[in-house]
């Protein structure tokens, strides 16, 4: 049911872009009349719960973020996701390619007042270097299910949106390496130093990632023109959307579960759900060896409350948002944190992941980490 007003969003966006001429959009043939604007760097972040555009410009005060529409998740069509199929792959893609001039303008007014996202007209302001649309865990799982399917989705995506540009774009899926250590180097910008770990929850995934000189999981990055040795792992299939899917029948893991039963204890939702066992052991073993002072927190655990379990478990509060899973989710979060020994009391992280993404690509930041070997698809990367 979620889906629908992103899709009416989308139609709406596609009804306003700008018509395509023979030799690719307007669009296209207007960015490449900038030769000597301002650096800009076009993400898409293809999430599992959708898609959101973001573009951002490298000035002499640092990275500037913009902030565009949200359409359909790419990997709903493959997976059969929110009603939708095959049928809507075409739909999903042409949204997202809409959404380019849809950033143009505002967007539409929200309860509060303020706009959906701030206009940024790109085309005038940028002269634009790279283009990337970069699937996560949902699309791993995707690909994995249904590889066909989804290499005719990315191919088809790719041909409309280089087509739209005038110019060659990047589109696939991260490595659950990639997806952390971009958490990281986001974090990083804005931090004095290096000398911290993260940790993201998603909602099909959960990544964890740490410098650490002594691991052996270490790969070498290059941060700031220094090679420093990270460990970055993802959790396929146990961020919290996915490992809910299996739970929600479960009558200990329901919102007011504690009020229904005052014998209610939080071990009653989590008993049974389990890290895989030897990287769990291995993931503690390093964080213990983990080269840092401080922890932070990022994703979903940014709308976290302590009052959570209180609240939507034992005192069957509405959370406004998803209210049947509240009470697992307040449950959830911690017992992960828990799991690979970080703390729970740890500060949030509220940048985006897109902003380490385009750092990454800017410097080459993998040069020195080697070839990932494909753990879902059979060739290609590391899970």
């Amino acid at each position: 049911m979620k889906q629908v007003p992103i899709i009416v969003l989308a139609l709406l966006l596609a009804a306003c872009s700008t018509a395509p001429d023979e030799g690719g959009s307007a669009t296209g043939a207007a960015a490449n009349e900038i030769a000597n604007g301002v650096a800009c760097h076009i993400v898409y972040d293809a999430g599992s719960t959708g898609t959101r555009l973001y573009i951002y410009q490298q000035t002499a005060a640092g990275w500037k973020q913009h902030s565009g529409p949200k359409t359909a998740a790419l990997s709903d069509p493959v997976r059969g996701n929110q009603v939708s199929t095959m049928a809507e792959a075409e739909a999903v893609t042409d949204a997202m390619v809409a959404a380019l001039d849809g950033m143009r303008r505002d967007g539409p007014l929200q309860k509060d007042g303020s706009r959906r996202w701030q206009a940024f007209d790109w085309q005038s302001q940028c002269r634009l270097d790279t283009v990337a649309v970069y699937a996560t865990a949902g699309m791993r799982l995707a690909e994995r299910e249904y590889p066909a399917a989804a290499q005719w989705l990315w191919d088809s995506l790719n041909r409309k949106l280089s087509a739209a540009l005038g110019m060659a774009v990047t589109t696939r899926t991260l490595t659950g390496f990639e997806e952390g250590l971009f958490a990281w180097l986001a974090t990083r910008e804005v931090q004095e130093d290096g000398n911290f770990g993260i940790v993201e929850m998603g909602g099909v995934s959960a990544q964890i990632s740490f410098p650490c000189s002594d691991c052996k999981a270490s790969r070498q990055v290059i941060v700031q023109g220094m090679d420093v040795p990270l460990v970055s792992y993802s959790f396929s299939g146990l961020g919290q959307d996915e490992v809910w899917k299996k739970l929600s029948g479960r009558a200990a893991c329901q919102r007011g579960a504690g009020w229904k039963n005052p014998q209610w204890q939080v071990s009653d939702c989590t008993e049974g759900i389990e890290l895989p066992t030897g990287i769990e052991q291995a993931l503690r073993e390093s964080v213990s060896q983990a080269d840092v002072r401080r922890w932070y927190l990022a994703g979903a655990f940014g709308y976290a409350e302590s009052s959570d379990i209180d609240d939507y478990c034992r005192n069957n509060t509405d959370s406004g948002f998803q209210p049947g899973s509240s009470c697992f989710r307040a449950v959830y979060q911690p017992f992960f944190l828990n799991s690979l020994g970080v703390p729970v009391s740890s500060a949030l992280s509220d940048v985006d992941w897109t902003l380490g993404a385009v750092i990454c690509t800017v410097n080459d930041c993998l040069a020195k980490a080697g070839s990932p070997e494909c753990q879902w698809s059979g060739t290609g990367c590391v899970e």
